[in-house]
């Protein structure tokens, strides 16, 4: 009986990967077969539907002995002769709750990837990989204990009545004292076969590095001991008031920084105000010469207007840090816009979420590192205000949820909310809550200081390679770090809460600090490199 999707298909594109990365496997004709494999490996569940009784119990002692689980699609939801038994399987075996499908969400064929996440962190947070939609295998909604991918649309909307897991992991210490790992992935082989095979081909190196029990090293995307980068962009399209200056107050007492995106056309009535924000620590940037689009405008025009801005503020008596920090009216810039902003080498910008696949910042310019090089605030974070006119009920709960999504994914937020804004003061309190609340997890920061971080990061090369005694972790940095924010080089565990030794390679050297992140990962804190390449031993102590 053909239930859903084809397992031998399944079973056909894994073991092509595993010859591809010469990685040994063998079939399981049964459950004696299973336990006659002396040394527990990962079990794969290719989309297979229908088990035995038999057959789910020599899964849960497969698991027992330590063995770990990769799982696919619906798992043992169907009987020996074919009728449906139900979800329990996965949830009490698999650890995996299955919620329901993307059925009724025909845009839902995105998998958004979450970064620096021990089952995922080969790809940078928020990558979109394209998951083909076919009739009858639809992507599942999974709630698990951890989760390492979501189902999302092309512009990552959230529905928080609608879990989006995609990709859940998990590991359980089992009756026989056994540890076992498990990762679930909600959609059928048949869903990505026509999908980017580089992306594909990282998650799934990623997941078997995590179910292998195999350490990795990579490097941060954000300063430790920080998960996500929140950035408040305040647009003052409009005059500045005292409820600008209290929010600018809300962040300082935060200890965070926000960006003031302040339109020229408004500089001389906006200056008494703007002196203000910044005596409280905050950045003043460029939103324009006037509330008006620069896409489609001539190259010569679009100059003169960049041209036109900084004179205002200067008549003003603004002073505006350079390079400066910009963002176009309206949303609405083409490749002329983009070009002049680094061809005239403004630090940063802000840009919508069709610029990137990702949702982290980027450096436009390896060969300008030098000198400054022009970096890419996308922004992939529906606004507040946004949210509200899409759904005027459940726009706000949305836009906390996406927002607690973001940050758990690793990437930058970048919260939008206009000068005089339309929100009610009840709900602009509870963005602020929420920011609050998530504060000792979230960098926020401003587009200047993020900026910078980016340029930073983008100098360093981590290496990770196998050594008698341990491994060899290594780190070269271009150029000497000047911010106070720390680097970290995550490293994942082979066994839960392993303990990381460093050692000098040569005498004298200083180690940097190792810090516990959760209970399969360490970071490696590094404070102010300066330029060269440093190499430590590295030893797991159980």
């Amino acid at each position: 009986m053909k239930l859903g999707a084809d397992p031998t298909s399944g079973m056909r594109i894994w073991e092509s990967y595993l010859r591809q990365s010469n990685m040994p496997f063998a079939r399981i004709t049964g459950p004696s077969s299973l336990a006659r494999i002396a040394t527990p490996g990962v079990l794969i569940l290719a989309s297979i539907m229908v088990l035995s009784d038999a057959e789910k119990q020599a899964v849960l002692q497969w698991r027992d002995r330590g063995g770990a689980i990769l799982s696919t699609w619906l798992t043992g939801t169907h009987s020996a002769t074919g009728e449906l038994t139900g979800f329990d399987f996965m949830r009490d075996v698999l650890d995996v709750d299955v919620v329901g499908n993307t059925q009724d969400e025909e845009e839902d064929n995105f998998m958004i990837v979450h970064g620096d996440n021990p089952v995922s962190n080969s790809l940078a947070a928020g990558t979109r990989v394209w998951l083909e939609r076919v009739p009858g295998q639809l992507p599942l909604r999974l709630v698990g204990k951890q989760e390492s991918a979501q189902i999302m649309n092309w512009s990552r909307g959230v529905d928080v009545k609608k879990p989006s897991g995609l990709i859940t992991y998990n590991e359980r210490k089992m009756s026989s004292g056994l540890y076992s790992r498990t990762v679930t992935v909600g959609y059928p082989e048949q869903n990505w076969i026509r999908s980017d095979p580089k992306h594909l081909k990282a998650i799934s190196s990623d997941v078997f590095a995590w179910l292998l029990r195999q350490p990795r090293a990579y490097l941060s995307a954000w300063p430790f001991p920080y998960k996500g980068g929140v950035l408040l962009a305040l647009q003052a399209a409009e005059q500045m008031t005292e409820g600008e200056l209290a929010i600018a107050k809300t962040i300082t007492d935060m200890d965070g920084r926000a960006t003031f995106y302040v339109n020229g056309s408004n500089a001389v009535k906006d200056a008494s105000m703007v002196k203000k924000v910044q005596a409280l620590g905050h950045e003043i940037a460029f939103l324009g010469d006037s509330f008006e689009a620069f896409k489609g405008q001539p190259e010569k025009k679009q100059a003169e207007r960049l041209d036109e801005m900084q004179k205002q503020f200067a008549t003003a008596g603004i002073v505006v840090p350079t390079p400066a920090s910009f963002a176009v009216p309206l949303d609405s810039y083409d490749a002329t816009t983009q070009r002049l902003l680094k061809e005239r080498k403004f630090d940063n910008y802000l840009a919508f979420t069709e610029v990137s696949e990702s949702s982290l910042p980027f450096v436009t310019s390896k060969t300008d590192m030098a000198t400054g090089a022009t970096v890419v605030l996308p922004r992939t974070l529906i606004g507040p205000e946004e949210a509200l006119e899409e759904d005027p009920k459940a726009g706000l709960d949305n836009f906390l949820g996406g927002l607690d999504l973001s940050i758990r994914m690793g990437a930058l937020s970048v919260v939008r909310i206009p000068a005089q804004s339309l929100l009610l003061p009840e709900q602009r309190k509870r963005i602020f809550e929420k920011m609050k609340s998530v504060r000792e997890s979230v960098w926020i920061a401003s587009a200047k200081q993020i900026a910078q971080w980016s340029r930073n990061r983008d100098e360093v090369i981590v290496s990770f390679e196998p050594h008698p005694q341990g491994y060899l972790l290594s780190a070269a940095v271009g150029r000497t770090m000047t911010m106070k924010e720390p680097l970290s080089i995550l490293v994942n565990l082979p066994n839960r809460n392993s303990r990381v030794r460093l050692y000098p390679q040569q005498k004298g050297d200083k180690l940097p600090a190792v810090m516990s992140v959760d209970a399969w990962r360490s970071a490696i804190v590094w404070s102010a490199p300066m330029a060269g390449k440093y190499t430590w031993l590295l030893k797991f102590e159980e």
